[in-house]
């Protein structure tokens, strides 16, 4: 199973006799994640046409509030704090925000958080990616059944699990340890078969490893179907990603078509230029999440994520979505189509 890194933000701890350093993670993407990822390479969307979906109405996010509070601390102190169109409330050891349009929230509780390092385990015996998705679709069940709800035709599918680890040097035998105190899942949604990519439509939530949650984060809003859009194929898809990294690196955009790859097990790094390879593609509706909301339609796009490197060896990274539609509107708050132009 691929594994790579990623930021798993985490407090710095010190213990006498002891220097440690938090922070790091792996992340391990699910097998049907990774399928998905070999799949929009190969054969991009595998679809003549698919719609564009607009958000529909928001919530009132002092009702989802007042809704996740009940259900999380239905008892003690709290008070709320609107901080530029974000609802904060916090209590004795936990916090919760609701975005201004009542769709995203995050959930932190400080008391299980702060015992996490205490329950460190080896990498060996960290929580199975299965385990982890158990847990994860009981609470969504118990605890978020009123926020994560499903249309018709949609489902909630486990995408990858996320491992945050100490690692540690005894400073008298100089014994260096790693240990993991965090676990994370994320799901995402499918629309018809069709796979909602980007950070929209997530729900991330984090275990200690007693199996308590020590946070979670969602964005789910409600999708409408708005219009259409013709599906442009593989080769136009790796063609448009090698463009907009062009442009993003500063470098002349090679004239040469890229190679539809073939398949196999794993048909990544893709060469899209002599100096920048495509390390992953996922295809589907392209929603930015509760961050990138200037974006006006979820069209059909594909995010990616490439590595640059110049003749000194050193190398960027860079990561976005190209639109899948043959014609495509040109968003202000999409990067990439305004490099590509209206089509």
């Amino acid at each position: 199973m691929k594994k790579n890194r990623l930021s798993f933000a985490a407090t710095a701890l010190l213990a006498a006799g002891a220097a440690l350093a938090a922070g790091a993670a792996r992340a391990e993407d699910l097998p049907q994640t990774k399928a998905r990822q070999q799949l929009s390479a190969t054969h991009g969307l595998s679809a003549s046409s698919l719609a564009v979906l607009q958000r529909a109405n928001a919530a009132d996010q002092n009702q989802v509030s007042a809704a996740l509070i009940a259900k999380l601390r239905p008892s003690g102190a709290h008070q709320s704090a609107n901080v530029a169109g974000t609802l904060r409330t916090t209590g004795e050891q936990w916090s919760l925000e609701v975005l201004s349009d009542g769709t995203a929230a995050e959930y932190r509780d400080l008391a299980v958080e702060a015992r996490a390092h205490s329950l460190g385990r080896p990498l060996s015996e960290e929580m199975p990616a299965a385990e982890l998705e158990h847990k994860g679709r009981a609470f969504i069940a118990s605890q978020l059944a009123s926020q994560i709800v499903l249309g018709p035709d949609e489902a909630l599918v486990a995408l990858r699990a996320d491992y945050r680890t100490e690692g540690g040097q005894d400073l008298a035998t100089r014994q260096i340890s790693t240990a993991v105190v965090g676990n994370r899942i994320v799901f995402g949604r499918v629309i018809g078969g069709v796979p909602v990519v980007g950070n929209g439509s997530k729900v991330i939530l984090t275990f200690t490893n007693d199996g308590a949650l020590e946070s979670f984060r969602y964005d789910w809003p409600s999708y409408k179907v708005a219009a259409s859009q013709n599906i442009v194929d593989a080769a136009e898809i790796l063609t448009r990603v090698q463009k907009v990294n062009g442009v993003r690196n500063g470098v002349t955009a090679s004239t040469a078509a890229v190679a539809v790859p073939a398949g196999g097990s794993n048909v990544y790094p893709l060469v899209l230029t002599p100096n920048t390879e495509l390390q992953a593609l996922e295809c589907g509706y392209y929603d930015p999440g509760p961050y990138g909301r200037k974006i006006q339609s979820v069209q059909p796009g594909c995010t990616y994520l490439t590595v640059a490197h110049d003749a000194s060896g050193m190398r960027q990274g860079y990561a976005g979505a190209v639109p899948a539609g043959a014609s495509f509107a040109v968003d202000a708050g999409w990067l990439e189509t305004q490099i590509l132009g209206a089509r």
